[in-house]
C-alpha cells in the first residue's frame, strides 16, 4: 500500500502535489503563516513517500557543500534546503492564489530595492533591459514586484499546470506583466526579442539546464565543475545590444527580502569571448556559496555537471564578494 502511493506522490511532482484545489483555496482564507506551515507539512509526506528524490537532492548537494569551507554542519544546511524548498513552492502558490490585494502589500512592504538606479540608467538608453535571474530565493516575487514599482515586465516561465499558468496569466496582465510559456518553441525567443525592441524588463532564468542551448565548441566552470555554456542570453544581448542586469530576491532577517541588482555591462562585453552566461553563472554560484539553501535547483543541477560533481575534490572558495554581494539571511520564515 505504501509503495503504489509513494510511486503516485513521485509521479505526480512536488509542485503538482501542492497545488491541490484544496490548497490553493486555503491560499486564499487562511492566514499566510498557518499555509505556509501546513505546505511544509505536506512537503515532508512528499519526500517521505519519494524518498528517491529526496536523496538524489542530499547527495547533489552533499558533494558541492563538502567542498565548501565549513562554517555549518552538512545535515543543518540539507534541513535548511528542504524548509528553502518548502517556502519557494509557498511563494509561488502565495502569488498565484492568494488574495491579489493583500499579495500587492505584502510585496511593498516586505521586500527592499538594492540597485534601482542600475534599472533605470538601463532603460533610459531605449533599448529595454535583460533582466537575468535564478532559482534562488523568492524569485516567484521579482515580476510583481518590479510590475508594483511601475516598469513594464516580460518573462520566460515554465507552468506546471494549465490551473497555475491561468492563475499567473490574469493576474499579471493586470499589472503590465506579460508571461512567455517556455514551452511554446521559437516563438518565445521572437516575443522576447519584441519585448526588448519596446523597451522592457525582459526576465529569464540563467539556471533552467534543461532548456539550455549550449555552445558547440565552449565550455564554462559552475561550482568547481565544467559544463556546457548557454548561449541564450548572449543571442539576446547582440541582438539590440540591450544593458543586461542580475538580480535576485534573497530570502533575509525577520521575514523579509531583498531584490539585489548587479551589471553585467562591463567592459569585457565588448570582448567576442565574453559571454553573459558565464558572468551570470559566476554571480550565482557566488550567492550559492553564501547561502546554499536558496538554491533549489539541486536535483537538476547533474544535467549540467554530470557525474564530475561526484569526481572533482577541488575545493570551492568564494571570490571577492565586495559590500553589494553580502548576504544576511535566515531560515526562521522557511519552515
Amino acid at each position: 500500500m505504501k509503495r503504489a502511493r509513494g510511486h503516485s506522490v513521485g509521479k505526480t511532482g512536488l509542485s503538482r502535489f501542492l497545488q491541490w484545489r484544496l490548497n490553493t483555496l486555503l491560499m486564499r482564507w487562511l492566514p499566510r503563516t498557518l499555509v505556509r506551515a501546513y505546505l511544509g507539512l505536506l512537503g515532508r509526506i512528499y519526500f517521505f513517500f519519494s524518498r528517491d528524490e529526496k536523496e538524489e537532492i542530499k547527495r547533489n548537494l552533499s558533494a558541492v557543500i563538502r567542498r565548501f569551507p565549513k562554517k555549518q554542519p552538512v545535515d543543518l544546511i540539507i534541513r535548511r534546503t528542504f524548509r528553502g524548498i518548502y517556502a519557494h513552492y509557498h511563494e509561488k502558490l502565495l502569488i498565484a492564489f492568494a488574495h491579489f490585494g493583500k499579495v500587492c502589500r505584502f510585496l511593498l512592504e516586505h521586500v527592499e530595492f538594492e540597485g534601482q538606479h542600475l534599472i533605470d540608467e538601463s532603460l533610459s538608453r531605449g533599448k529595454g533591459v535583460i533582466l537575468v535571474t535564478g532559482h534562488f530565493g523568492a524569485v516567484e516575487f521579482l515580476p510583481l514586484f518590479l510590475a508594483l514599482k511601475g516598469y513594464p515586465i516580460t518573462m520566460v516561465v515554465r507552468f506546471k499546470t494549465p490551473r497555475l499558468k491561468q492563475a499567473l496569466v490574469r493576474r499579471g496582465s493586470s499589472v503590465g506583466i506579460t508571461l512567455l510559456d517556455a514551452n511554446a518553441g521559437e516563438q518565445v525567443i521572437f516575443n522576447a526579442l519584441r519585448a526588448l525592441k519596446s523597451n522592457q524588463i525582459l526576465i529569464t532564468e540563467c539556471d533552467e539546464f534543461k532548456a539550455w542551448r549550449p555552445y558547440r565548441d565552449r565550455s564554462t566552470q559552475f561550482l568547481g565543475c565544467s559544463c556546457p555554456l548557454d548561449r541564450t542570453l548572449d543571442l539576446f544581448h547582440r541582438r539590440y545590444h540591450s544593458p543586461v542586469i542580475m538580480g535576485l530576491v534573497c530570502r533575509v532577517k525577520g521575514n523579509r527580502y531583498r531584490l539585489k541588482l548587479h551589471s553585467l555591462n562591463g567592459v569585457n562585453h565588448q570582448s567576442r569571448t565574453s559571454s553573459i552566461s558565464q558572468e551570470a553563472l559566476e554571480i550565482l554560484e557566488q550567492y550559492i556559496y553564501m547561502a546554499p539553501h536558496q538554491w533549489y535547483q539541486w536535483k537538476q543541477v547533474r544535467t549540467v555537471l554530470g557525474d564530475a560533481i561526484f569526481e572533482e575534490t577541488r575545493p570551492i572558495h568564494a571570490t571577492d564578494e565586495g559590500p553589494s554581494l553580502s548576504l544576511t539571511d535566515s531560515a526562521v520564515h522557511a519552515n
